[in-house]
């Protein structure tokens, strides 16, 4: 055998004290730290999932305080007991939201509808920031909304009942 056709020989004693690992790799447990691509892999996925529900918030519908008190409004009304939101309504209004007879006509119109599914606010930006305007969704129909607050707000005027017609008839 040539000495030249050996190549890349360490010698024993060097290679039996070299460390495969660098005391600047190994953690405080003694084990190995983790490679870079694994920490790369975890931040891109945290960075994803943030945005992900960040889009959700953005992009999915939140009931505003307007909607919530139509809500329990229309709730009242379709169970013909007005006693869980005689709070929200002015109290000038309130002896005409005790009339179990007009609440009871307001109650009929909603009972053929069905179950209530929820209020959804369609008030044109051009209208009174006090006024409100909704479409009540019922399981066998929709009914149109309204109502104006004071500047304690409480309710001053409501209506609930077909949508007002904005055709221009002859």
């Amino acid at each position: 055998m040539d000495p030249s056709d050996i190549k890349n020989v360490t010698p024993l004693a060097a290679a039996e004290t070299a460390s495969p690992i660098s005391p600047a790799a190994v953690g405080s447990l003694g084990t190995p730290a983790r490679p870079q691509a694994n920490r790369r892999a975890i931040v891109i996925a945290a960075i994803v999932v943030f945005v992900l529900v960040l889009g959700y918030k953005l992009l999915h519908h939140h009931r505003s305080t307007y909607e919530a008190t139509a809500d329990a409004v229309t709730i009242a009304i379709d169970k013909n007991d007005m006693t869980p939101v005689l709070h929200k309504f002015n109290a000038i209004d309130v002896p005409e939201l005790e009339d179990r007879e007009r609440v009871g006509r307001l109650s009929n119109l909603l009972a053929p509808l069905g179950a209530f599914k929820g209020s959804k606010e369609i008030t044109p930006a051009s209208d009174n920031p006090g006024v409100h305007e909704f479409t009540e969704t019922f399981a066998g129909g929709t009914k149109f909304e309204k109502y104006k607050l004071d500047a304690d707000g409480k309710i001053v005027k409501f209506y609930i009942g077909d949508p007002p017609s904005t055709s221009a008839a002859p």
